[in-house]
């Protein structure tokens, strides 16, 4: 593995910073829009064609009634993923078992990494790991992770995770076999709207980003190019427990 990059801050902080994210919700907005556009249009003269019988008229509505619906839950993912990014919130804090926390998103994340071929492997520090955190938004950002390390291997390979102490740190690490990401493009993952994938919003490393350092711990992230990808998070230890 090639040396991790230190963090970067997703909340946006500065005018500069908020016209860039408005810039890049614009761009991401005009192709479901003009996909919607140019089906409606469509639409519109499917059912107006009298020289089509009504069957055909329903199959072909049908077709392009799914692909509204598809582009509207897009743009729907979209506005919940910005408002998760840029909004405020509370954390509801809570001292919490990590590797709980860890086990239940094997559990729930398991069947489908084994349907696409990768095979999931936990080595977790014992003692428990306690940590005060909102345990709904750190399970949020832990799912991205192993979501990402998924994508990362399309024909199958090995996701494993792992937890451990560092001093006062709980110490999580996502890794994958995968493609690996290339180096300059580490620098940027974190970037909202920036994604190697056709699919998805390209908010969901800047949203695990915010959610970890609100709870004041650190993610990074190490990979080489056909070798695969760690993602660590560091997150604070509650009081009193090693």
């Amino acid at each position: 593995m090639t040396d991790g990059h230190d963090s970067h801050n997703a909340k946006p902080q500065t005018v500069a910073q908020l016209a860039e994210l408005a810039g890049g919700l614009a761009h991401e907005l005009r192709n479901p829009l003009s996909t919607m556009m140019v089906n409606l249009k469509l639409l519109a003269e499917d059912l107006s064609d009298e020289g089509v019988s009504f069957e055909d008229v329903r199959r072909r509505a049908l077709l392009k009634v799914d692909v509204l619906r598809h582009e509207a839950e897009r743009l729907q993912a979209l506005f919940d993923d910005f408002l998760n990014l840029t909004g405020p919130r509370e954390l509801d804090r809570s001292p919490v078992d990590l590797n709980a926390v860890l086990d239940r998103l094997f559990e729930f994340f398991g069947p489908m990494a084994t349907s696409q071929g990768v095979r999931m492997e936990k080595a977790f520090a014992s003692p428990t790991l306690f940590c005060p955190v909102d345990e709904k938004l750190l399970n949020q950002a832990l799912l991205n992770l192993v979501v990402n390390a998924k994508d990362a291997m399309p024909q199958g390979g090995t996701l494993t995770c792992a937890s451990s102490c560092d001093g006062g740190w709980a110490v999580v690490s996502v890794t994958d076999t995968g493609v690996g990401i290339a180096p300059e493009e580490q620098e940027r993952i974190f970037k909202p709207f920036f994604s190697g994938k056709a699919s998805g919003t390209g908010l969901g490393l800047s949203l695990t980003l915010r959610i970890i350092e609100e709870h004041g711990g650190s993610l990074r992230v190490s990979s080489e190019v056909g070798r695969g990808t760690t993602f660590e998070v560091r997150l604070p230890l509650s009081a009193g427990k090693d």
